[in-house]
């Protein structure tokens, strides 16, 4: 007699856990090249590049040498630009609008030796304040005249200039906010600020137009950074694939209020004759 086989195990609901077998999982392909946008909600920025792949590119370049020492300056004008971006979306994220001109009485001209004093700084600013962490965002800039280092400090809130001075210890200090100042540091017009990141976007520019001539890898040094910030406060991303520039303006209008869309500015790098990089568009509010 031929044994049955138990109700439970010939319906559906088999008492057999299904999660036990051994199936073939389905992956979505990962993509690696296409049209990418990504959005900055906490800044107010959103870009649209088109990735390809760069292994051949750096074997190229290895194998080529003297097109590499050709192409150095481009790199170098590249990174630079990188950097600059970052800082603006920090800027912008975090809120600084405190430029602090840090002096030394004594000019000093060792950098590591000046962002090591600053780091200082930044530490005993955290004490006095309770210990919390903030954001900031510093650059060492080469006096013109001669007289070594001096270092453009930004945080998001306003200090006592006698504290400030105090805490810093090494000469004199001053400040600009760029979100209400007429003029800049060096007596510069600077004019209204339509929006308040219009103000934060003007201090992160001014930060890194100072600081980018100073960013040579003579003047930097090796294993030396640009500049420095406050860790933790990174502005927060979201990217997707899209199909290309008809998509991005569509999701540009449903992700940016309509209030934010009248101050939109955008940039094509199709627009720019001397433009040698993938295309890129930018939409700024």
């Amino acid at each position: 007699m031929q044994d049955e086989i138990p109700e439970a195990s010939r319906s559906d609901d088999s008492l057999l856990d299904k999660r036990t077998q051994l199936v073939i999982p389905i992956r979505r392909p990962l993509q690696e090249f296409g049209w990418k946008f990504t959005f900055w909600p906490g800044c107010g920025e959103a870009s649209l590049v088109i990735v390809t792949s760069g292994s051949s590119r750096r074997r190229g370049i290895e194998r080529d040498r003297e097109k590499f020492d050709e192409e150095r300056e481009l790199l170098w004008q590249i990174a630079n630009g990188r950097a600059g971006t970052r800082s603006r979306r920090y800027f912008v994220t975090n809120r600084l609008r405190y430029m602090w001109v840090l002096t030394f009485a004594e000019g000093r001209t060792d950098r590591r030796e000046v962002m090591a004093e600053v780091a200082e700084f930044a530490r005993r600013l955290r004490i006095v304040r309770g210990g919390a962490k903030h954001p900031y965002w510093y650059s060492p800039e080469l006096h013109p005249g001669g007289h070594g280092w001096h270092v453009n400090f930004f945080i998001p809130f306003r200090i006592d200039h006698a504290e400030i001075a105090d805490l810093w210890g090494h000469g004199f200090v001053w400040v600009t906010d760029f979100a209400t100042s007429m003029k800049g540091p060096k007596g510069e017009p600077l004019g209204l600020c339509r929006t308040p990141r219009e103000g934060l976007r003007r201090a992160a520019n001014y930060g890194c137009k100072y600081a980018q001539k100073d960013w040579s890898p003579d003047h930097v040094g090796a294993l030396n950074h640009r500049y420095e910030v406050g860790q933790g406060f990174a502005p927060q991303q979201e990217s997707r694939w899209i199909k290309g520039p008809f998509e991005a303006e569509a999701l540009i209008q449903d992700l940016v209020p309509a209030e934010d869309q009248r101050w939109m500015k955008r940039w094509n790098s199709d627009d720019q004759l001397d433009w040698n990089r993938p295309p890129i568009r930018t939409w700024r509010w």
